[in-house]
């Protein structure tokens, strides 16, 4: 009985197939273990990319790769112990693996993380924390109660810069320390208002006007003392200030640049930006 009702069904079954949850999942005769593999099946696909699947990584043991394309191992939703890691070293392979985390930042992160190993793949991050780095400012907030005032602050910032070693370093700590000091000196004593409540502006002066929670609000400002930001003077909005006076300056094999920006003690804002995409390839300048 039970047979002759899959019999029946199969047909069914292979039509609903065309648009439902299967249909994600499946590819010739068998079926991808995860969407995500199905996502970089599709997209290599649609991009005219040749790859292989399912093979065997030469003096690794076991270990098979997902996908391989133009000779770069890609493990799909899966991690790698350290002597698969080793292994993959060893033979300078390079690999990528590409994972679909449960936690994301917020609704517009897709959750897909790509992590590269071994060989010229090899990222690696470093970090910069100094007294140099601190600066003094003055903010207004118009639409909170208590920061509709202008206030002043001393901040402190910490930088991460991420990429690939060349010659063993990410980047000279000297030459990236001069960096963040010259983008810091730029905003240190300085005031931080969003240039929506600039009414007027010359050469040496700025006006500005607004209503705030507590009423309106109007100063003439020297312009050599003012930093205009598109929009609000909040913390979050001051670490793509930093990040943007930084990032420009980071040699061609840096990936990538994180800010942190403190708001005294104890809170703050952090920004990552992805920057140059070939720096696998680049060779930094003398230093």
């Amino acid at each position: 009985m039970s047979g002759q009702l899959l019999a029946k069904l199969a047909p069914r079954l292979k039509r609903l197939d065309e648009g439902a949850y299967e249909r994600a999942y499946r590819v010739r005769r068998g079926f991808r273990g995860t969407s995500t593999h199905q996502l970089v099946s599709d997209l290599l696909g649609s991009l005219g990319v040749r790859f292989k699947e399912n093979v065997r990584v030469p003096g690794a043991g076991s270990l098979t790769a997902d996908f391989v394309v133009n000779g770069t191992l890609v493990f799909v939703d899966r991690e790698l112990g350290d002597a698969e890691g080793r292994a993959l070293a060893k033979g300078k392979r390079k690999a990528i693996i590409i994972n679909r985390e449960s936690m994301r930042s917020d609704r517009f992160d897709h959750g897909i993380r790509i992590l590269g190993l071994g060989g010229e793949g090899r990222v690696q991050t470093i970090f910069l924390d100094d007294p140099s780095f601190n600066f003094d400012y003055a903010h207004i907030l118009p639409k909170t109660q208590k920061c509709s005032v202008m206030h002043g602050h001393t901040s402190s910032v910490l930088v991460e810069v991420a990429g690939r070693p060349i010659d063993g370093m990410v980047v000279d700590f000297g030459a990236a320390k001069q960096i963040v000091r010259e983008a810091v000196r730029g905003l240190d004593h300085k005031l931080f208002i969003n240039e929506k409540y600039v009414t007027s502006m010359d050469r040496e002066s700025v006006t500005l006007k607004f209503e705030t929670v507590h009423g309106e609000f109007a100063i003439r400002a020297p312009k050599a003392t003012t930093v205009t930001l598109d929009g609000e003077a909040s913390v979050e909005n001051m670490a793509k200030e930093v990040l943007a006076r930084i990032a420009p300056r980071m040699p061609e094999n840096v990936t990538a640049v994180g800010v942190y920006v403190y708001e005294g003690l104890n809170k703050g804002s952090h920004i990552l930006a992805k920057l140059h995409q070939d720096g696998a390839t680049s060779r930094r300048k003398k230093r």
